[in-house]
C-alpha cells in the first residue's frame, strides 16, 4: 500500500485472472467513469490482444478507482450488466477498451453472430494455434473455437463434447490449453481510494495523453538507427523506396518485409524476434534495401501493379522481400513463374487463411536454387482457375478487390482525353492519391457505389460526367480513349442517353471480363509451370 501524503491517495498492487475480471464485471463490481473515451478498437485491435494474453505476453495494468457506484444498467459492448450499488465498487480509470474486449468477446449474452456486426467476435483456430476474424460471408472452419466457449471450463468441456472433432486428442488438447491460457492469465490491478474526482481525471489523461506513446518504429529506430549515406530507420528506407516512382512503402509494411528477409516467421510479431534475439534488426534496413528496391521493381515492371496504392495485399511484398533477398538475379524464366505466383496468390487467397499461407510460403523459400524454390512455392498455391471474378458491390480503395480493379484498368493503359496520351497512373495516384480514382457519376441509386463507378483520370473542373458527353461529342461513340477507360460502344450509347444505373451495369461486366483477362495472362491459369530448360538438363545431367 502507497500513500500520498499531498493528496492522500491510496494504491494497492494486486493481480487478477480473467476469469476473475468477468466475474468482478458481471457481478457490476466494475463501472466506467462519463470521462473514459469512446471505443475505438477494431477487430485486428481485438484479435492482438487475445494473441498476445495466449502468447503470455504482457497487455498493461489495469488502473481503477475504489468508490461508491449507484445502481445502474452498463454495456461493454453487447453485453448488458445490471449492476446493485455498491460502496466499492471499482471505477475504470485506464483500461476501458481492454476490459471491453474481454467482457464483450468471452462473456456475451448471446450466442455469438455468425456474421458480425461488432469487432469483439472472434474465434481459436484449433489447428494452427491463432485467432480469426470471422469472414464475411459467414462461413467458419469447424475447427474454429468461437471464444466464448473459453471463458467457462465446464462449458468448454461439454462443448468440446459435441464437437465434430472430439475425438481428435490433438485438437481437444489445444482448445482445452487455450482455455486454461486465457482463464488464468493474470492482469495487474492498481487500485486507487481517493475523493478527489480532479486527481482521477489528471491520472487518467497522464496516462493516455502525456506525450506520445512510443511506435515500435521509433524504438527501433533508436536502437538500430545511425547516420549514414544508407538507410538505418524505417522511416529512411521508406523515404529511399520512394524514390523509384511506385510509393511510399508504410514503416509498418517494410518492418514485416524485414523479418520476412531476415528469414523469420513474418506472422509473429517484432517483441517476439526482439526478445529471442536483442541483435536480430541491426544493420537490417541497409541490408535489405537492394532486395526491397528489387521487390518494387519487380511489382511494377512484371507484375504491372504500377504503384503500392493499388497492391490487393500486403502477402507478396513480404515473400518476395524473402526471394529477392536469397536470389538477386532470378533467370527470365523464375521472373515468369514469379508473376504467376503473384497473381494466382492475389487472385485465389479469399479460399485460403491468408496468416498460413504467408507462413508456409516463407517457409517454401530456401537458400539453394532459385528454380527448385519457385516450384516449392508455386505448389503451396492452386495452379488452376478458380471462379470468375465477382465484382463487390461498394467500392472500397482499402479493399483487395476494388484494388483489383483498378489495377485491371491500369492495364488498359487509359488515355487522357484532353490530350489522348498514356496517363502514367503512379504519377496520377503520388499526385492526387485517392482522388485519382474519380467517381463518373457524383450521385444516384446504389449501383453509384461500385467499382463500375470509378475511373483513372486527373482531376478537372467540369467533372467526369461533361467531361466523357464532350469526349463522346468530339470522338463519337467507338472512341479508343472510350476503350482505354472500358468504355464500349454499348457503354457509350447507354451513358450518351442518361441512362446511367444501365451504364454501370453495361460496364460492371466489361470490368469483370477485363480482369478475368488480365488475371488470366498474368497467373497463367493451367500452363506448364516447369523451370528452364537449361536447369532441367542439368538435374537431368546430375541424375545421369
Amino acid at each position: 500500500m502507497i500513500v500520498s501524503a499531498r493528496n492522500r491517495l491510496h494504491l494497492q498492487a494486486e493481480t487478477l485472472t480473467v476469469e476473475g475480471l468477468i466475474r468482478q464485471v458481471k457481478r457490476g463490481l466494475i463501472r466506467v467513469p462519463d470521462f473514459q473515451r469512446p471505443l475505438r478498437w477494431e477487430s485486428e485491435d481485438v484479435k492482438l490482444f487475445f494473441d498476445s494474453i495466449y502468447q503470455g505476453y504482457p497487455v498493461g495494468s489495469f488502473l481503477m478507482r475504489r468508490a461508491y457506484a449507484p445502481a445502474s444498467v452498463i454495456r461493454y459492448g453487447p453485453v448488458r450488466v445490471d449492476a446493485p450499488e455498491s460502496n466499492s465498487a471499482l471505477w475504470v480509470v485506464d483500461g476501458q477498451q481492454r476490459l471491453t474486449a474481454l467482457t464483450a468477446g468471452l462473456a456475451r449474452d448471446e450466442e455469438m453472430p455468425v456474421i458480425p456486426d461488432d469487432p469483439w467476435v472472434l474465434y481459436f483456430d484449433a489447428k494452427e494455434q491463432i485467432f480469426h476474424v470471422p469472414s464475411r460471408n459467414g462461413i467458419s472452419p469447424s475447427i474454429w473455437v468461437p471464444i466464448t466457449q473459453l471463458l467457462d471450463a465446464s462449458t468448454l468441456s461439454e462443448w468440446v463434447f459435441n464437437w465434430k472433432h472430439a475425438k481428435d486428442s490433438e485438437l481437444r488438447k489445444s482448445v482445452f490449453e487455450a482455455g486454461a491460457r486465457i482463464r488464468q492469465y493474470e492482469i495487474p490491478l492498481y487500485v486507487v481510494e481517493t475523493g478527489d474526482e480532479t486527481l482521477l481525471r489528471d491520472i487518467f489523461y497522464r496516462i493516455n495523453d502525456s506525450g506520445k506513446k512510443m511506435r515500435w518504429e521509433d524504438i527501433h529506430d533508436a536502437l538500430f538507427g545511425r547516420k549514414s549515406d544508407e538507410p538505418s530507420t524505417l522511416s529512411g528506407l521508406a523515404d529511399e523506396l520512394k524514390a523509384l516512382g511506385v510509393g511510399r512503402p508504410s514503416e509498418d509494411q517494410l518492418l514485416s518485409a524485414i523479418i520476412a528477409f531476415k528469414g523469420l516467421d513474418a506472422t509473429r510479431s517484432i517483441s517476439e524476434h526482439y526478445r529471442r534475439d536483442p541483435e536480430v534488426l541491426r544493420d537490417a534496413v541497409s541490408d535489405a534495401l537492394p532486395a526491397l528496391r528489387q521487390v518494387l521493381i519487380f511489382l511494377k515492371t512484371h507484375a504491372e501493379i504500377p504503384h503500392l496504392r493499388l497492391l490487393p495485399r500486403s502477402l507478396p511484398f513480404f515473400v518476395l522481400a524473402k526471394f529477392f533477398g536469397l536470389y538477386p538475379e532470378p533467370n527470365s524464366r523464375t521472373i515468369n513463374l514469379l508473376v504467376r505466383w503473384t497473381w494466382r496468390t492475389l487472385l485465389g487467397i479469399r479460399s485460403v487463411d491468408e496468416r498460413t499461407l504467408l507462413r508456409h510460403s516463407l517457409d517454401a523459400i530456401e537458400g539453394g536454387e532459385a528454380e527448385k524454390t519457385m516450384q516449392k512455392l508455386l505448389g503451396e498455391i492452386p495452379r488452376t482457375k478458380g471462379s470468375g471474378f465477382t465484382s463487390p458491390q461498394k467500392f472500397d480503395a482499402r479493399a483487395a478487390d476494388s484494388r483489383i480493379v483498378l489495377i485491371a484498368l491500369s492495364s488498359l493503359n487509359p488515355l487522357n482525353p484532353e490530350n489522348e496520351k498514356f496517363i502514367d497512373i503512379a504519377d496520377l495516384i503520388e499526385e492526387h492519391d485517392l482522388n485519382a480514382f474519380r467517381k463518373i457519376i457524383s450521385i444516384g441509386t446504389e449501383v453509384t457505389h461500385s467499382p463500375s463507378n470509378r475511373i483513372l483520370l486527373p482531376p478537372v473542373a467540369k467533372g467526369v460526367r461533361n467531361e466523357l458527353i464532350g469526349l463522346i461529342d468530339r470522338k463519337g461513340l467507338d472512341s479508343k480513349i472510350l476503350k482505354s477507360h472500358c468504355i464500349d460502344k454499348d457503354a457509350a450509347e447507354l451513358f450518351r442517353r442518361g441512362e446511367f444505373d444501365d451504364f454501370l451495369s453495361c460496364r460492371g461486366r466489361l470490368l469483370a471480363e477485363t480482369v478475368d483477362s488480365f488475371g488470366s495472362r498474368l497467373a497463367s491459369w493451367g500452363m506448364s509451370d516447369r523451370p528452364s530448360i537449361n536447369y532441367i538438363l542439368q538435374q537431368t545431367g546430375e541424375e545421369e
